[in-house]
């Protein structure tokens, strides 16, 4: 005769499932052991699992029933302990598509969020996800491409989503050391004073700022910042600073003038956010 059952998945880790059989008004549980689990939430679940095929796109569950497809970086990223990271941006700092002012920032439309913007994994393709607005994570890695060098450092700070982080425009503090995020870069460069970092710096200068990074000034205040380490940068930037000729300033790498640690710097880099 045909019985009810109930499902339990032991929340553990492990992938052992028990049922609860119905049959002629008696109960009796049943363990499945080293059940393959065939819908994954993020990379990181992915990583530890049999369908761990390293670095590309896999397809993660966003609940009620949908799925998305991400690129999940499964090898270690140098400077970001460990792999089962989910690719969020992808910023070309040469370009303005992803500047202080761009909309990208502040809604939930993607860019380039099919394959040839997110299968390339650590490319030169710009691209935003809808794990923008869609991923929750515990930590954050930041990574530069410049010069042929990939350079990264990750940092914990849970969140719902780095859209929940960043579009309402509020500045928020991250703690990461001044010299990592000149790391970043070789060679870099940043004036001594201000040192602000994290999120929406500097909301209210409009000389320099990013949406995520770090930014630095001459004087012994953050009014007036003519430095940063970051991405998402943007600025009213003057054609002359601090007596040099200046056209046009970065999106994402190394900017640097007025009396700067290590001289005037335009360094227009290839930047990543992952989360995990």
């Amino acid at each position: 005769k045909r019985g009810k059952f109930i499902v339990a998945k032991d929340r553990n880790g492990d992938d052992d499932v028990a049922v609860c059989i119905q049959r002629h008004g008696k109960y009796q549980w049943h363990v499945i052991k080293d059940l393959e689990v065939l819908t994954y939430e993020s990379c990181k679940q992915i990583l530890m699992s049999p369908r761990n095929n390293g670095n590309g796109v896999y397809q993660i569950s966003v609940g009620n029933n949908k799925f998305i497809d991400v690129y999940c970086q499964m090898t270690n990223v140098s400077g970001c302990k460990g792999g089962g990271w989910t690719m969020v941006m992808k910023i070309d700092g040469s370009l303005s598509t992803f500047n202080y002012s761009s909309f990208y920032w502040t809604n939930k439309n993607f860019y380039n969020d099919y394959a040839y913007g997110r299968n390339g994994g650590l490319d030169n393709r710009e691209y935003k996800g809808s794990t923008y607005w869609r991923t929750a994570f515990k930590e954050i890695c930041v990574g530069m491409k410049y010069g042929g060098n990939f350079r990264a450092f990750s940092f914990s700070y849970p969140a719902s989503s780095l859209y929940d982080l960043i579009a309402d425009g509020n500045y928020r503090q991250t703690r990461v050391g001044r010299s990592q995020w000149k790391s970043l870069i070789s060679g870099s460069s940043l004036q001594r004073n201000c040192n602000q970092q994290g999120f929406n710096t500097q909301v209210g200068s409009l000389l320099t700022r990013v949406r995520l990074g770090f930014v630095a000034n001459q004087e012994n205040d953050c009014k007036t910042p003519d430095s940063y380490v970051g991405l998402g940068a943007g600025g009213s930037y003057r054609k002359q600073w601090c007596g040099f000729p200046h056209t046009s300033a970065n999106v994402a790498g190394n900017l640097a003038r007025c009396n700067a640690d290590n001289g005037n710097k335009n360094v227009r880099a290839m930047a990543y956010i992952l989360v995990r």
